[in-house]
């Protein structure tokens, strides 16, 4: 009684940027065919889009490096045996038009988490109490610093600003 472990998986990938818009769906049914080719199910994918890359990626084609700063990135959601996961590596490094693809383990949910999530400041107290500030709290407090640091010589010595005070009063007579 040998199951087929079914898993979820995901494809991101990077089309070259030399590929033309027409083309882009063409390239993207082909991945999807690969995928399909194995035995496995599409589930979801991204439409590609194009990027600036965060850095310059480097590909060696026949025998040349080429380098890369922009990208077509795009994924496919499917789920598949991971047996079949060495065939896909083996056509996806063969295809010149992939300048990178990571492939990796899922769910079937999209867990991307956009909002960044509310988070309570603790601080400890002289008395040893802890004070809780909500991050509502926390930016209503903001304090121009650059003002506030133009302030400190004057509570620090009173009577230097006081001296000043008195001698700009004299100059003014």
């Amino acid at each position: 009684m040998s199951e087929e472990i079914k898993r979820v998986y995901e494809l991101g990938y990077i089309l070259s940027a030399a590929v033309s818009d027409g083309e882009i769906t063409k390239e993207t049914d082909v991945l999807k065919d690969t995928i399909s080719t194995a035995g496995n199910k599409v589930l979801a994918e991204g439409i590609p889009e194009f990027i600036d890359l965060a850095y310059t990626m480097e590909k060696n084609i026949a025998s040349k490096k080429i380098k890369y700063n922009q990208g077509y990135f795009g994924w496919i959601k499917f789920e598949g045996d991971p047996a079949s996961l060495e065939s896909i590596k083996k056509v996806l490094d063969s295809n010149i038009n992939l300048v990178r693809y990571i492939l990796i383990k899922t769910t079937i949910d999209n867990s991307v988490v956009f909002k960044k999530p509310k988070i309570e400041a603790k601080r400890i107290l002289a008395n040893g109490e802890d004070l809780v500030i909500s991050e509502v709290e926390a930016t209503d407090e903001v304090v121009d610093l650059h003002n506030e640091h133009e302030n400190v010589s004057e509570i620090e010595n009173p009577a230097q600003s006081e001296k000043s005070v008195a001698d700009g009063e004299e100059e003014s007579l």
